[in-house]
């Protein structure tokens, strides 16, 4: 359900044709571990200069923001704040495949904090869209 949602939300930015399965994999892993960890240069190097971040979390999660963020440095600028906020100890990111496309689970201890799944541009190295999911109502789903 969250890739679709996900997929709803950059259908217009979607290409015809979809990168490789190892790319996306690859590109989903690179930006968990810059966004997680900080890392302001990668983060822009994996984002494209339109990127827009959705992020939902209910009204109960965190969610950066109610409406879209567009643009690489605003993007990566709210990362790199969400960064600085997260527990050092404990922290975990799990990749698994949801309908088909790879999603990071992070998790703190054994609580699931957010999904994310990204979309890559048509050069297939870059992200186009982001979809976070923070609300704990859609979180306890997600498996360890």
């Amino acid at each position: 359900q969250l890739a679709a949602r996900a997929r709803r939300h950059v259908q217009a930015r979607r290409p015809r044709q979809r990168s490789a399965p190892d790319v996306h994999s690859q590109v989903t892993e690179r930006f968990a571990a810059a966004a997680i960890g900080g890392d302001l240069r990668a983060l822009l190097e994996l984002l494209a200069p339109d990127v827009t971040l959705w992020t939902d979390g209910g009204g109960k999660g965190p969610a950066t923001s109610l409406r879209p963020v567009h643009g690489r440095d605003r993007v990566a600028a709210l990362f790199m704040s969400v960064a600085a906020t997260l527990p050092t100890d404990g922290l975990d990111i799990r990749y698994r495949r949801v309908a088909g496309d790879p999603c990071a689970l992070v998790f703190s201890g054994d609580s699931p904090i957010a999904v994310v799944i990204v979309d890559l541009a048509p050069d297939g190295d870059r992200i186009a869209g982001i979809y976070s999911v923070t609300n704990p109502d859609k979180l306890p789903r997600a498996e360890r």
